[in-house]
Parts: C-alpha cells; structure tokens; sequence
C-alpha cells in the first residue's frame, strides 16, 4: 500500500498523456473501421517461372525442409542462371499469400550470418531497371563474405506494388494494408553473384543487373501489383 501510494506523487508527463490518448484513439478506430474482407490476388505459381530468359538458362533447386519450414513462405523459387561468358546469378523469391497470420518476411540480414556469411556491409542503393513496372526504385546493396569468398547481394521487400529496404516498414504496411484494402501479401526478392577474384564490385554488379532486367520483366505475374 505505501509503495501504490507513491503514484499519486507522479507527475503526470505531457508525452505518457499524448501516448496513452494515441492508443485510445487508434483502438477506437480499430473497432470501429468497417471490415475488409481479404482480397484473394490472382498470380503464376513459381512453377512457371521461365528458366530461360533472354541469354541466360536457370536450373531451380529446392530448400532444405527444415529452412522450407523456417521459411514458411507460400511459394518460392530458388533457381541459378548461367550466361555464356557470365559467372552465375542466384535469384530467390519467396512469397506470403497473408503475412498476418504468424508468417511473414525474414530479412537476409538475420538469415546471412546464420548460413556462415558476415555482412561485410550493407546500404540502400538506388537502381533504374527500365522498360518494367519497376523503374527507378532502392535496394538493399550488401557485400557478404566467407573466408576468402566474397558475393554480392541485392534484396528488397515486394509489397503490393511497392518496393520496400526497411523490413519494419514492410511490416508496418502489411497492419495497414491489412485494416484499409484487405491485403496483406507480399514477397522478399534477392539477387546474389558472386565477386570473382579476378574482377571488381562494380563488374560483378553490372552482371547482376544485366539478369535483373530480363527477371524483373516477368516478375510482375509472380508477385501481383
């Protein structure tokens, strides 16, 4: 009793106040927001996903099922393509039909160090992949490293039309997205080649970009706008 009785001597503080109404204001809302019924997007499983796409040919491979379940997404592809004079590009996509229902986007960030790989670095880095819905947009640039090995890593986060770097951004959206349209799906997308040790960043990068403009053409059936 003496201890509860010190909260009578609290100083009520202008930023608890402002918080406490926000979350009052904001449960309200919830409460009493119309309903939106979950909106079922039409979409190409990976399955269809061409292996051949301009000059390069992929071979797809599936995940351990102990990642698969890790993973937990509701479709994915994990397919290597190889070009004539080219070093190999890896492209991953996994997709999430709801990502509200305890399953969602995990960020390379936390799986990389896991796989053994250090992030050696890693900025936001625009692109520009023209003649696609995409455009200029950011991606995640990474550099990753093991022992002597070293790749190159650019990943995003597809969400319903928008390309997202920060993952608690991509999660905010998805509560939103979820309570204003019905929506909650989306998808991570990453690229990896590796740096050679006999060429630079900037040449393995233009490599990655050279697959990414034929991939990014057909990425829009896979992932719906």
């Amino acid at each position: 009793a003496t201890q509860l009785r010190r909260i009578l001597t609290i100083v009520p503080a202008r930023g608890l106040i402002g918080a406490a109404l926000l979350s009052l204001a904001v449960g309200v809302a919830f409460v009493l927001a119309p309903a939106h019924g979950r909106q079922v997007v039409d979409r190409d499983t990976f399955a269809l996903f061409p292996r051949d796409i301009g000059a390069w040919s992929g071979v797809t491979e599936r995940l351990a099922p102990d990642t698969e379940a890790v993973l937990g997404a509701t479709d994915y592809i994990n397919a290597t393509y190889l070009a004539p004079g080219e070093s190999t590009v890896n492209l991953f996509v996994a997709w999430y039909a709801s990502q509200t229902e305890g399953e969602g986007l995990h960020s390379p960030e936390v799986c990389l160090p896991v796989g053994g790989w250090e992030v050696f670095s890693i900025d936001p880095t625009p692109v520009s992949i023209p003649g696609t819905v995409y455009g200029d947009f950011l991606v995640n640039r990474a550099v990753i490293q093991k022992g002597m090995s070293k790749q190159l890593v650019y990943y995003w986060f597809e969400q319903r039309g928008r390309r997202m770097t920060n993952d608690y951004a991509a999660k905010f959206s998805v509560v939103w997205d979820s309570l204003t349209i019905g929506r909650s799906d989306g998808a991570i997308v990453r690229f990896v080649t590796a740096i050679e040790d006999d060429e630079t960043e900037a040449e393995a990068e233009a490599r990655l970009l050279r697959l990414m403009g034929y991939a990014l053409k057909r990425l829009p059936k896979f992932i719906p706008e």
